[in-house]
């Protein structure tokens, strides 16, 4: 039996939208005709291409294998055929955010995948950005903003820029002049856990002393340490962006440092090999929204 572009067709958007039912409709056909393409593709190649899950259906190893082959035809004949690609990519895909990223980028890119790829149904994950590479390399994202990944040949990484990064103190402490590893030593200092971006930075900088902070409190959410930072309680090493807003109600001040931090640098990152239309759609946006809203330093 030979493959036919129709079952490669129900294939793909089976892939895409994790149901047969979603991709019967966006095909405009029955789902029985849709059923059988996948059943004759099958048969064609000899191996199931999905397996059924309590949510719907999900690839089997052969169909992930089969899935990048496939997409670049599909790409091949939107090309040929002159259709907008932004019309054309749809689907649910799962995308991690850093959350220091996320606090301040997370409504532009919501905003910018709106826009470029309205039949784009986006999973948002935000958490640190070791968490967000361990769930990539265990294919429970697809595509995530990482903050200094520790790196994998597993992944795929596509630099946007530096993150600008600074330490922020209460605005109580009165703090004059740059801070040194010392001046900092002994007062209460937050961190995301270890082995966090956020604590090899902090780690890093104070050990350019031979110090470590004697004071040391960890938390998984940056946002709630800029809470914390803006309550009086402690300084943290935090995106500029983000102290934005404490810095206009008075509650913290930004402190130049000697030696100074090291900016953050911020990825696109997926794994290796993948050719998934929506993997890539969600990369482009997320680049063109980084130089629309200026985020990054490159």
């Amino acid at each position: 039996m030979r493959i036919t572009v129709a079952q490669l067709e129900a294939f793909f958007w089976t892939a895409q939208l994790g149901s047969a039912q979603r991709a019967a409709e966006h095909l405009n056909l029955a789902q029985p005709t849709l059923s059988l393409r996948l059943k004759d593709l099958r048969d064609a190649i000899g191996s199931d291409v999905f397996e059924r899950t309590g949510r719907g259906l999900r690839l089997t190893p052969e169909g992930r294998l089969l899935l990048p082959r496939v997409s670049a035809i599909m790409t091949e004949l939107r090309a040929i055929g002159g259709q907008d690609e932004s019309r054309t990519v749809a689907g649910r895909v799962r995308v991690g955010l850093a959350e220091g990223f996320a606090v301040t980028c997370l409504s532009p890119l919501l905003a910018g995948l709106q826009e470029d790829h309205p039949a784009l149904q986006p999973d948002w994950v935000v958490s640190t950005s070791t968490t967000l590479e361990s769930a990539l390399l265990r294919d429970a994202l697809d595509v995530a903003v990482l903050l200094n990944p520790i790196g994998d040949e597993q992944l795929h990484l596509q630099p946007l820029g530096a993150q600008p990064t600074s330490w922020v103190v209460p605005k109580s402490w009165g703090q004059t002049g740059p801070l040194t590893p010392r001046d900092l030593w002994a007062q209460p200092v937050f961190s995301n856990p270890p082995p966090s971006a956020m604590h090899r930075q902090i780690s890093g900088w104070f050990a350019t002393a031979g110090l470590f902070p004697s004071r040391l409190s960890t938390c998984t959410s940056v946002a709630v340490i800029a809470e914390l930072v803006a309550g009086g309680v402690g300084a943290g090493l935090l995106p500029i962006p983000m102290a934005q807003r404490f810095l206009a109600l008075g509650q913290v001040q930004l402190v130049a440092s000697d030696p100074p931090v090291e900016n953050g640098r911020l990825f696109i990152c997926y794994r290796t090999g993948v050719n998934d239309p929506k993997v890539a759609a969600v990369a482009r946006s997320i680049a063109q929204v980084m130089r629309r809203i200026d985020y990054v330093d490159l």
